[in-house]
């Protein structure tokens, strides 16, 4: 990761005014020559160390260490020596000096490019292999039966396997190839005809007897249906002596007609329509899980809340936008608490190996979020202690910042009492001697004003000093507003 800082003030440029990089893990800022970036400040508004840029694995962050503050974008509150994260693009005022911040993260590897798609292919020196048609001329060694397949000089083909069929002995010789079939046949077949034994009246043509159907139509109801109860078949009339069977070879006689097939069968009967079934009941839907969101807000210990089913997902996504706005403003007024700390000298909380407040050590508002809903590191606080610690230090902070600026009064005003003042300027001695006339008639009244303040700044401290302090307050809010 590439850090570099560029000059935009409008001010005295040091060198060239080139960029500076941050080399190892930190670069120092500051007038002290023993700094990576040196800022000449004849007017000492720019301290000897006045801040920090440092890379804490991959988060870049600038630390100030000055006296008169270090600014980010343009803030009228310095950083103090809190961490302080930085973007691509941010600008820090070190003084006089405007120092635009750029970061560059390291690039990926390159992949190897692609094969040209014309590069020679090197074959090394292995010969090349024939072509696969190049097989095709080879010769056989035992010849090709194809080369001459009418002639006798070629060679002979590949030897057949024998495949004699044993009805060829049934059938009579059918001749050679070369025979002509309208030819009479040879000596060893001609002869007479064989006899025919049948009488002549047998010669005419006969129909063949029509025999019955032996597909029935409902050849098909064995699969569609069960088989139907056996029926009893009567028995044929046994035929009288009289009736003369017709003799089937008698020209003269008219065969018997068959049989007129039979009709259609009649159709099956329709089966009884069944009874649709009814539709069975809806099934009611199981309601969603909410656990999670009741044992949330039974977490607020109040009796008198209650929020329907429904409206529980609008509930909770308020409450999460909420929770987000006092992490993000609990967060930023402590920063505002280390930075007047860091202004007054106070010593500060360090960060340790463990029991840290997220809402302090964290670099970004999701960094503290995560830490306190889901915290993937031991080394914090968990989020109850977290927020309650937070408040007790925004409180303490408040009652610590009216009594150190009393003190402070008071303190100012010990260093102008009369007594103090006479005393240094003349020793053990008044001023008596000193001043005469006007002037002693001055002191004498700066005497008995100082001796009301000082009455004043110890039994009503708060009516002496709230009507400033109102009136500076008020200002403060309406410039930060």
């Amino acid at each position: 990761m590439t850090v570099e800082l560029r000059f935009q003030s409008t001010g005295s440029v040091p060198g060239a005014g080139e960029p500076v990089s941050m080399r190892g893990t930190s670069l120092t800022i500051g007038r002290g020559d023993d700094n990576d970036l040196v800022l000449p400040d004849p007017d000492r508004m720019i301290s000897k160390n006045h801040c920090v840029v440092e890379d804490h694995n991959g988060n870049i962050v600038v630390i100030d260490l000055s006296t008169n503050g270090t600014f980010l974008n343009y803030g009228k509150i310095p950083l103090g020596q809190t961490p302080t994260p930085l973007n691509d693009g941010d600008v820090l005022s070190v003084g006089a000096y405007e120092l635009a911040v750029r970061i560059v993260s390291a690039a990926p590897a390159d992949y190897p490019p692609p094969p040209a798609d014309d590069a020679p292919v090197s074959h090394g020196s292995a010969e090349r292999a024939d072509d696969g048609r190049s097989l095709l001329d080879m010769p056989d060694r035992e010849g090709d039966f194809l080369d001459d397949l009418l002639g006798s000089d070629g060679p002979t083909g590949p030897r057949q396997i024998k495949t004699d069929d044993p009805m060829d002995s049934l059938l009579p010789p059918l001749g050679d190839e070369d025979d002509d079939p309208l030819a009479p046949p040879e000596e060893e077949h001609r002869g007479d005809t064989f006899a025919q034994h049948n009488p002549s009246q047998s010669d005419s043509f006969q129909p063949p007897r029509q025999s019955g159907n032996f597909i029935p139509e409902d050849w098909d109801a064995d699969m569609m249906s069960s088989p139907p109860p056996p029926e009893t078949i009567p028995l044929p009339p046994k035929a009288s002596d009289e009736a003369v069977e017709p003799d089937a070879d008698d020209p003269f006689v008219e065969p018997p007609k068959a049989p007129p097939p039979p009709g259609p069968a009649p159709p099956p009967p329709e089966p009884a329509a069944r009874p649709e079934p009814e539709a069975p009941p809806p099934i009611a839907t199981a309601p969603r899980t909410t656990g999670s969101a009741r044992a949330f807000l039974d977490a607020l210990d109040d009796d008198q809340l209650d929020v329907p089913d429904d409206q529980l997902d609008d509930t909770m996504a308020r409450v999460g936008k909420a929770f987000r706005a006092m992490v993000v403003g609990l967060r930023e007024i402590l920063m505002t608490r280390t930075s007047i700390k860091s202004e007054f000298r106070i010593e500060q909380t360090m960060i340790r190996s463990g029991g840290n407040n997220p809402l302090k050590f964290s670099i970004s508002p999701e960094q503290a979020i995560e830490a306190m809903v889901r915290p993937r590191s031991k080394g914090y606080l968990s989020a109850e202690e977290a927020a309650q610690q937070a408040l007790d230090d925004i409180k303490a902070h408040e009652i610590a910042m009216v009594t150190g600026m009393e003190a402070a009064l008071k303190g100012v005003l010990k260093k102008l009492d009369p007594k103090v003042l006479e005393d240094t300027i003349t020793g053990n001695g008044g001023l008596g001697g000193l001043l005469k006339g006007k002037k002693a008639r001055y002191w004498e009244q700066y005497e008995k004003l100082y001796g009301q303040i000082s009455d004043q700044a110890e039994n009503e401290f708060h009516e002496l000093f709230s009507r400033e302090f109102a009136r500076a307050y008020k200002e403060q809010l309406e410039k930060l507003k």
